[in-house]
């Protein structure tokens, strides 16, 4: 039987827009629309866990609305089923700005999934689970204490391993709700800016010892076009990753973590695992708008085994 693998997120509407550069304030620019797209982190994570033919639930709030109607036509399509349904609200949404050079910029209009209740979770039995990713989204106000109280009834931590993504609001979560997480031991995968804004440090060796001094567990930190770095408390262990030009850099942290738990979940070690992660990463961050259903996982995971 596969290790199951259970990703707790929100999927939203992406509206791509491909821009210069970002307007100043005041100002008027144009842009060129490229795609309207069903995009968030969870979603991200969960097709390219897919691609890699592991076993993943996708607990997910789906509402009521033009944006949940196409929410739930795209899982129709990808053969995902809609394990949470709410009727009180629609589902959100987001403009991706996409600058020249490939980075992007967010302006989010939440919907249900950042009203997260405990009811969501009652078909859900924790411990059934090797693997459960959490993103920082959901993790934000009166919604980080219903989630993280679920985790906190794991029984068994050893087996059932939290992956953690702060995600590019970590300023905005709670320090209670970070500790109590922290206190759950889960593997923190983010990117330098994420680090040095949970660790109040600027220096990646600083920040990730920090981190793990707080999760007493494996810290991974993205690096861009460098690759990652990985401390699990011994010395920060660098894995460069592949050149490639640069299209967009949407989904290009989620997809690297969703490799990453697909690597665990295959039985990969953490440097294969990040190896993986980086190539995965690579491939997407060459396409537009983070197309994760091309990844030829069979061919990658032999290359890093």
């Amino acid at each position: 039987m596969k290790p199951r693998i259970l990703i707790i997120g929100a999927a939203v509407i992406d509206t791509v827009i491909e821009v210069e550069r970002l307007p100043q304030t005041g100002e008027d620019i144009y842009g060129k629309l490229v795609d309207t797209v069903v995009g968030g982190c969870g979603y991200n994570v969960q097709r390219v866990v897919a691609q890699f033919d592991q076993e993943v639930d996708f607990l997910c709030p789906i509402g009521t609305g033009q944006y949940a109607d196409v929410i739930l036509k795209e899982f129709k399509q990808k053969q995902i089923p809609p394990l949470v349904r709410d009727l009180r609200i629609d589902n959100g949404w987001n403009i991706s700005f996409v600058e020249a050079g490939g980075e992007r910029t967010f302006l989010s209009l939440p919907g249900v999934e950042v009203h997260w209740i405990s009811d969501w979770f009652k078909s859900f039995r924790l411990d059934d689970y090797r693997l459960i990713y959490v993103s920082g989204y959901e993790l934000e106000g009166t919604s980080g204490e219903v989630i993280v109280s679920e985790l906190e009834h794991i029984q068994d931590a050893a087996q059932t391993k939290i992956v953690f993504d702060p995600g590019p609001r970590a300023a905005y979560l709670d320090e209670e709700t970070l500790s109590r997480l922290f206190a759950l031991q889960p593997v923190v995968h983010c990117n330098k800016e994420e680090l040095f804004t949970l660790t109040n440090v600027s220096d990646v060796t600083e920040g990730v010892t920090a981190l793990f001094e707080r999760t007493k567990t494996t810290v991974i930190v993205t690096l861009g076009a460098d690759g990652c770095a990985y401390y699990s408390g011994a010395e920060i262990v660098n894995t460069p990753s592949e050149k490639v030009a640069v299209v967009d850099t949407i989904g290009a942290g989620d997809s690297h973590t969703g490799a990453f738990i697909a690597g665990q979940s295959l039985g990969l070690s953490t440097a294969e695992s990040c190896l993986l992660a980086n190539k995965v990463s690579a491939a997407v961050v060459a396409t537009a708008t983070g197309n994760f259903e091309g990844i030829e996982a069979d061919k990658l995971v032999a290359e890093v085994k």
